[in-house]
């Protein structure tokens, strides 16, 4: 008797970075986030301002307003986290980031804390989308509403 082994999937998990609500990127308040013009995805409204790795890979960028930053995937893939909506307008101010363009990062790790209150008392969004920005790549959604713990998987890629 013969059985088949299962392929092992190639599928990379980016998970939950905020603790908070899974939003679909349709419901995020930005015009280019949500007609997927940078890529697809989805958003964190976080509860909590504590900063977790989404993914297991290298910061590639951060942006000197410390609002956004980039991730490389082991499988060629980039991913782009944007903390709040507009937040490049607060020049880095309420971001207190514990990594730097280089560092290895594993899904999970502490990355910083944002002010969320701070950020909501200069009348911007906190809401948090993650995005696929390397449209050659295959995107499973797992989660797109609902309550979400740190670790929790919001979407796996693929090649």
């Amino acid at each position: 008797m013969f059985f088949k082994r299962k392929k092992k999937s190639d599928a990379v998990e980016v998970k939950a970075f905020f603790q908070g609500t899974v939003l679909p990127l349709e419901q995020v308040n930005d015009e280019t986030i949500s007609s997927k013009l940078l890529g697809d995805g989805v958003a964190i409204e976080p509860e909590d301002g504590t900063l977790y790795a989404p993914v297991t890979g290298t910061v590639t960028s951060i942006f000197d307003t410390k609002h956004a930053i980039g991730f490389g995937l082991e499988n060629g893939a980039e991913v782009l986290l944007h903390i709040g909506i507009d937040t490049v307008e607060l020049e880095g101010r309420g971001f207190d980031l514990d990594v730097a363009v280089g560092d290895k990062v594993n899904a999970g790790d502490l990355m910083g804390k944002i002010d969320l209150a701070f950020v909501k008392s200069e009348g911007k969004e906190a809401v948090s989308p993650i995005l696929l920005t390397n449209p050659d790549y295959k995107m499973e959604i797992v989660k797109t509403e609902g309550s979400v713990n740190i670790g929790e998987v919001l979407y796996k890629i693929s090649k």
